[in-house]
């Protein structure tokens, strides 16, 4: 970095503990005082950064989690990013200037420049940009895609599967749209709850069976109609003449707060609730995740239901198939809009923030419900050489992008080998 050169920081100046909204009047811009990287230190230019529920935690005192903590006054936040490497430490054995690198968690600081530990960060593969939007790997291809493959992983007796019903909230998010679509994949029926009824449309593009609105008049009314017109509730029919709505026997939650109230009303016996994320209830103080309301815990001894807390830190043994199988299905992904029975691969929808200036208000506006799939920060350009990968990956057919990922990118390519 040239000396006296300037470079945008956000830092937190506030207090913590302010509800999201607030937080926008709590960032800051502050110069970036140059600084070389140390030996085991790579400079970057920031690319990409990754805007998660999960930062939200960070801005308390704490974070109710051992596998993050909170932000410190003063200092910059952070959340996985990707950069293209400047400079690098005299001890770094591995990425060289030039290179793309992401850190797939919450340790890229929101700079425009930033210097990151070498051990942190993976290198980019350059087939890689070849096949994949280099962003996916904040996404679908990320901490996200991990989150939803490794969760559904850890659902018992080999589901979800033909014979489930599975209930998304917060469904047309960055998790929750992964989760439905590949809930899809092994053959289960999915009724996602979601925000708007644009939202709603997208959820059906998707393949989702039914797609609800949180914010219809009646969304007790809605869910039970969704559940009386899954294709399971055609088979549970049988000779009955009078059609019953079927049990949800697998909900992953990510929102919590009424909407999960609902859901729990209508699970099956012995079922399992994945607590994936309480988005409507991060803004509040105290236990995490909170307890249940009276009425829904109630119901969730009587018929006895899985209630688990999960995080996906926990599943790091099976990130490498993960990641081999989210990364062939995303590059092999064809966009289906009016092709409802063509095959399901994944979509990684995204929505992109530009500059990091946006930022602050990227997250505010993902943590209202804005975004509709992944939400990132485009801060800069691609580097050329990535760029022009980018720009041929249209002319190579989805299927042969697919083959190609599980050809020849391997696990330890993608830094989990």
């Amino acid at each position: 970095m040239r000396a006296g050169a300037r470079h945008l920081l956000w830092c937190i100046l506030g207090s913590q503990g302010a509800k999201h909204a607030a937080l926008a009047s709590q960032l800051w811009p502050q110069p970036l005082p140059p600084r070389t990287p140390a030996p085991h230190e790579v400079l970057c230019r920031t690319v990409y950064l990754s805007v998660d529920p999960f930062l939200r935690c960070r801005f308390n005192a704490s974070t109710g989690v051992d596998y993050t903590q909170p932000y410190a006054l003063g200092e910059p936040i952070a959340s996985a990013g990707i950069g293209e490497v400047l400079q690098v430490g005299d001890a770094v054995r591995g990425p060289a200037p030039g290179d793309l690198v992401v850190e797939p968690f919450d340790s890229f600081p929101w700079q425009s420049v930033a210097v990151l530990e070498a051990a942190k960060v993976q290198r980019v593969p350059p087939l890689l940009a070849l096949l994949l939007p280099p962003s996916a790997l904040l996404g679908a291809c990320g901490q996200t895609g991990l989150t939803a493959w490794c969760g559904l992983e850890t659902v018992g007796g080999g589901r979800p599967n033909g014979s489930d019903v599975v209930a998304v909230s917060g469904a047309a998010g960055a998790v929750g749209s992964l989760v439905g679509q590949l809930c899809k994949r092994r053959g289960a029926a999915v009724v996602g709850v979601c925000g708007s009824e644009a939202k709603v449309d997208f959820l059906q593009e998707l393949g989702f069976d039914r797609a609800l609105n949180r914010h219809s008049a009646d969304l007790r009314a809605d869910l039970r109609a969704a559940l009386l017109s899954v294709p399971q509730a055609d088979r549970a029919l049988g000779t009955s003449r009078s059609p019953q709505p079927v049990d949800i026997t697998l909900y992953w939650d990510n929102v919590g707060g009424a909407v999960s109230d609902l859901v729990i009303q209508c699970m099956a016996p012995r079922s399992e609730l994945l607590l994936c994320g309480q988005i409507s209830t991060y803004d509040a103080e105290g236990d995490y995740p909170p307890p249940l309301p009276a009425e829904s815990a109630a119901v969730v001894e009587r018929r006895r239901i899985r209630r688990e807390r999960y995080t996906v830190v926990k599943y790091k043994h099976r990130f490498a198939p993960a990641l081999a199988e989210l990364c062939a299905l995303v590059a092999a992904e064809a966009r289906r809009r009016g092709r409802r029975d063509a095959a399901p691969e994944l979509r990684a929808e995204e929505t992109v923030y530009d500059g990091l200036d946006a930022a602050p208000a990227a997250f505010i506006d993902m943590m209202g419900g804005g975004n509709t799939g992944k939400a990132v920060v485009r801060c800069s350009e691609l580097p050329p050489p990535v760029a022009r990968a980018a720009a041929l990956r249209a002319w190579l057919p989805p299927a042969l992008r697919g083959r190609l990922v599980r050809s020849f990118v391997t696990p330890e390519a993608l830094g989990v080998g």
